[in-house]
Parts: structure tokens; sequence; C-alpha cells
């Protein structure tokens, strides 16, 4: 273990000009009492790490780890061949290896930065807020490059004489989706009082355009919101926070000019609150999931409703993409008090983008889409939300684990982990689509299992996935459309499979020119 006050023989990595007066300094360092780590305060790192600070440098020494002279470095080599690739760290930021006896250790050496945790402060907001619109575009931008993450601890990033921000640490972890981002803004909303009350609006304004900037079309935007939606806050300061936060995100997307009033009431229609849709236990609940713009499906569905008198509503999303009718299904469902969500098909319509996960049938589709809709129906397509919730239930177009709420699938070798998901959050019923085939995964004790049965009843098991089926585009072996109907009396749901004009919607496609295979499932419903 090395420790203070420790001479040692040191090799720098790499070439440079000062190299044998950087070797001396990193050794007159070392000779100096290792800094105390405390959390919260300038100096802070994992254990097994210690840092000396000496004439404006500061030096970092792995000292938990031993090495053997060829091991370390390579190590060390490797270490500065990518962080030079990288560009998240300061660059004159050097690593080296340090020799007792047949023992190294690595270590590097910069110039001593402040931290941004010490330097961010209510005292100066506006300063704040440069320095924290460095730290997002660093944060986002690399996410974007590399499909990983930083540490988003404050501590993990400092500021130079200049004002320009670095990342500190060594580790780089895994893609998480924006996760750990979004915990440690929540950490901010609970620590950073004093602050003026634009600030935090500011701030939700800044990841906006960071995000814009680097994952423009996508839905990382709405998927943040709803993760910062999420995140504990202990009282109604802390939540004002949270929501200027929000509202300063959302402003990027949607802009704070006004449009017409026609064009604004249709381009951000909101969903009826999903509140009530499972707090009673009298009457029934139609679960609907890809329409994929079917008009002739989607109207024999409406009319089967009316005729069991049928009016709370519950739409999976894919309102649109694979057929031929997007204007009219969006028109007929924006004009009724559903309860609806975005799926995949949806948001690739509203951004115009069909992302990795579309085959080239679906991406023509989407292509041909885009150019039947009008801005304000794509502008409504992303405005729905991602998903709805309520006491013991979510409905998600996707799967329930999946951070992006609609790319996900619940399937046969997905549905013991999605359930486990379930288990986590306390969550009793989850309501999906995507998978375009009808029926529900479930666990009771420690058995799981599977029903494909047009009844079942979610009261005699603990926890369940239930797909309603594919009004527009089934896929479970059988023609026609599938949606279900939920008794909240009984908690029995019943699974549907009726008949409709499929004629009509195979002649529209083959007038726009779709490709035949997409009319063939419509025929044998796979």
């Amino acid at each position: 273990m090395f420790t203070g006050r420790q001479a040692a023989e040191i090799s720098l990595v790499g070439d440079g000009p000062d190299r044998a007066a950087l070797e001396k300094r990193i050794q007159a360092a070392l000779c100096q009492d290792a800094k105390q780590l405390e959390h919260g305060k300038k100096f802070t790192g994992k254990p097994g790490t210690l840092i000396f600070e000496r004439q404006g440098d500061i030096v970092k020494i792995h000292a938990g780890v031993e090495m053997a002279a060829q091991q370390a470095g390579e190590r060390a080599a490797f270490n500065l061949r990518q962080e030079k690739m990288l560009g998240i760290y300061h660059p004159r930021k050097a690593w080296f290896v340090a020799k007792q006896g047949d023992v190294c250790w690595l270590g590097n050496i910069m110039p001593v930065l402040q931290p941004l945790h010490v330097l961010i402060s209510p005292s100066d907001p506006s300063e704040a807020l440069k320095l924290l619109d460095q730290y997002f575009a660093i944060y986002i931008r690399f996410m974007k490059e590399q499909e990983r993450v930083l540490d988003p601890g404050l501590s993990n990033f400092a500021a130079d004489s200049e004002g320009r921000v670095f990342y500190l640490d060594d580790d780089i972890y895994g893609w998480d989706g924006f996760s750990s981002l979004t915990q440690a803004i929540g950490v901010w909303f609970r620590q950073m009082s004093g602050f003026p009350e634009d600030f935090f609006g500011l701030l939700g304004e800044r990841v906006g355009r960071c995000l814009e900037q680097q994952f423009a079309g996508s839905a990382w935007g709405d998927i943040v919101s709803e993760q910062i939606r999420s995140v504990f806050v202990a009282n109604d300061e802390q939540a004002n926070r949270r929501d200027r936060f929000l509202a300063g995100l959302a402003g990027v997307k949607y802009g704070n000019a006004r449009e017409p009033a026609e064009e604004l009431s249709f381009r951000y229609a909101v969903p009826a609150s999903s509140s009530e849709l499972f707090e009673s236990t009298f009457g029934k609940v139609a679960i609907l999931a890809d329409i994929h713009a079917n008009l002739p499906a989607l109207e024999r569905v409406l009319e089967e409703l009316e005729s069991r008198s049928v009016s709370q509503v519950l739409v999976l999303g894919d309102l649109v993409g694979y057929g031929p009718h997007p204007s009219e299904c969006i028109e007929l469902l924006r004009s009724r008090d559903f309860h609806i969500i975005r799926g995949n098909h949806d948001h690739a319509a509203a951004s115009g983008e069909a992302g990795k996960g579309f085959s080239a049938m679906a991406r023509w589709v989407i292509d041909w889409t885009v150019g039947q809709l009008s801005r304000a129906e794509r502008g409504w397509l992303g405005s729905l939300p991602l998903y709805m919730d309520g006491p013991g239930w979510l409905a998600v177009h996707g799967a329930p684990q999946d951070r992006t709420f609609m790319n996900g699938y619940v399937y046969r070798m997905t549905y013991e982990d999605n359930l486990q998901n379930l288990r986590d959050r306390e969550i009793r019923f989850c309501f999906h689509g995507h998978t375009h085939v009808a029926g529900v995964y479930y666990d009771k004790g420690k058995l799981n299992g599977h029903s494909v049965q047009p009844r079942f009843n979610l009261g005699s098991v603990d926890r369940s996935l239930i797909c309603p089926g594919s009004i527009g585009q089934p896929r479970g072996g059988k023609a026609g459309l599938e949606f279900a109907i939920l008794d909240r009396a009984s908690l029995e749901m019943e699974f549907l499979n009726l008949d409709y004009d499929v004629s009509r919607v195979i002649g529209d496609m083959s007038r726009a020119g779709f490709p035949s295979q997409l009319s063939d499932r419509l025929r044998v419903g796979k």
C-alpha cells in the first residue's frame, strides 16, 4: 500500500518537453502528506485513492492497486491514449508509474482545478449556469459519442482558472439511459437552496438544448422528463424546483411562442388524466393497442364499444405506421376523451426519423406517413405521454423494464424479468402493446404462467403483464382485429377478436403502393 511522504522512482508515460521536470514535481508532491478526503469538500475520492497537492499540481495515486512494472506501464499508456481520444480531461493531465522496489502503482498529475460542487453557489447563479452548461454539454455529448456514461457527481467535474470545465474521475460506466444523471439532478433539487426562482427553469432549458443538439428527433427529452418527474422530493420547495426544471426542459421542445388557437389546441392536445381509470370498481375499460393507421378496424372497434356502452378507453400507442389511414385515425382518436400513450411508430412519425429498431419495410411506411401528416398532427403525436400509471398499475407501449418506455418487448424470453420489475416497483398490473399478440403473462406465488384464453381473471394472480393484441395488425395467427375489455368490479379481462372490412384497407394499401407483405399479414393475422 502506497502512503504519503514516500520517495519513489517516477516514470512518466509519453513524451513531452518538460518530462524530467515534471517527474521531479511528482516526486516532490508524493513527499507531502496526502490530503484528507471528505465528501462534499474540496478533495473527494474513492477508497484506496491518495491525493497530494503542491505548488499548483494535483497528484493522484491509486494506492490500493499494486502492479508489476510492465503491467503498470502498459496500463498507464492505455489510460493516456484513451483519455486523449475521449477529450474530456484537462490537456495537461499526464500518467506515470511510481515504483518502490519491485512494486508499482499508477498515478496521474494535472493542474489544480476547482471542483464544481465547491464553485456552484447561489451567490453567483449566472456563473453557476455557465459551469453547468459546460457540465451538461460534456456529459450528454459523451453519452452520444461513446454510448457510455460518466459519474455525474459534481465533485467529479472541475473548472480551471479560465472557467473551462473538465472531467476528473478516472472511471467510466456502461450506458444507463440517463438514469444516473436524472438521479443526480434530483439530489440538486433537494440540496441546492438559495438560488433564484428561475434558476432551475434555466437549468432545464440547458439540458433540453444539449439533448436536442446530440439526440435530435429522439424521445430522450421526454424520457429524461419522465425520469425527472419521478425523482424523490421531500417538500413543496423541492417540488417547485423540479417543476420549474421540467417546464424549462419542455420549453425547448415545444417553444414559448403562441401559435394560432386552433393549431395550438390540436398540437398540444393532452389526454385526459389517467387518475380515474382504475380508481373506480364499477364499469368497464377498453384496452386498445397498435391501431397502425387501420381505419376500418378502428371504426369497427368503436362501434362495438358503443354497443356495449363502454366509454372509458386506454390506448397503448402506435396509432400510425404499417397502415394507410394515419390522418383519419388521428382525427378519430383525438376527438374522443380517450387515454392515449405514445408508441414507437408514433414517435418516429412525429420526429420524422425511424430508428435502428425499424425494418426497411417499417421505415418505408414511416417515410410515407410523414408525408401524409400535417405539422399539427405530427406535433400531437409527439406530445402524447410515454406512459400512464396509478396506484398498483402501469401502462406502457413497450415493456415496464425498458427505460425508453416504447421499444422493449414482453415475450417468453423477457417476461420473467419484466414481472420482477413489477414486483420491485410494487405494481400489480401492467398493460402493454408492441408485441401484437394478445395474452397475459403472470405470476402467482412462485409460479409463472402465460394465458392466451379469451377470458382471464387478473384478481386470481399476484402480478400480470397484459397485452390486448393489435387492432390494426394482429400477429397471433388469427385474422380480424384484437382488443380487450376489463371489468373493473370482477377484474376479468375479455379478449376479443372481431371481423371487419379487411378488403377496404388492403385496397387502400395497394393504391398507395404499400409493400405486399403488409397486406398479406392482414389476411392471416401474423
